[in-house]
């Protein structure tokens, strides 16, 4: 009896000591992985979805990159995009931006701000969504091709975009400008949206 008792007491033991070292032991740390920036088409799609939601018959009207310290711009993908969508029916206009991560007053995700009036300019056309079949990285490529003098003498400038469908051009086109800004440029190009064609030059 004494025997039984004493086994049951020394199993009990090793049971109680496996648990303390289970419960001790340190957890395995999750791997954080680096946010990815992402090309224009990509964001446009986020954005068109929250945009539909909005306004059944929702349109682009321009979209641009948003610099992020965070996420590091590579080869015409970026940390984050803002686009302005048009409602032509309701006459209103809201700024959507889509955001791989978190910065600042730019919020992870897709995030609709406020709306206003939409005054419709001889200008400039708005987008279909059909009409972007050209993402950035392939307008990018362009590019560089049309401006390669000033790339290689300017190989860190930075590198903007902006899509919109001007007077000047037959299609909705990637503004693609070599420098911190329009206001700033040292050279940029216009791409089809469409087709991936180059179309003019501009500074």
């Amino acid at each position: 009896m004494k025997r039984t008792l004493y086994s049951a007491i020394a199993v009990l033991a090793l049971m109680l000591g496996g648990c303390s070292e289970m419960s001790t032991a340190p957890a395995a740390k999750k791997e954080v992985k680096p946010a990815v920036p992402i090309g224009g088409q990509s964001g446009i799609f986020y954005m068109y979805q929250a945009a539909r939601q909005w306004n059944k018959d929702a349109q682009i009207l321009t979209v641009e990159n948003v610099n992020l310290d965070s996420v590091k711009p590579d080869a015409g993908k970026y940390g984050a995009w803002r686009a302005t969508f048009v409602s032509l029916t309701a006459k209103t206009q809201k700024i959507f931006t889509y955001s791989v991560v978190e910065e600042g007053a730019i919020r992870k995700g897709t995030y609709m701000g406020s709306e206003s009036v939409y005054a419709p300019k001889a200008a400039t056309r708005v987008i279909p969504i059909q009409k972007v079949k050209v993402d950035t990285p392939a307008a990018l490529e362009v590019a560089k091709k049309e401006l390669k003098a000033v790339v290689e003498k300017n190989p860190d400038a930075p590198i903007q975009f902006l899509m919109e469908w001007t007077y000047q051009t037959p299609n909705p086109a990637w503004r693609v400008i070599v420098g911190p800004s329009i206001g700033q440029s040292l050279g940029s190009v216009y791409v089809d949206a469409d087709t991936g064609k180059f179309l003019k030059k501009v500074r």
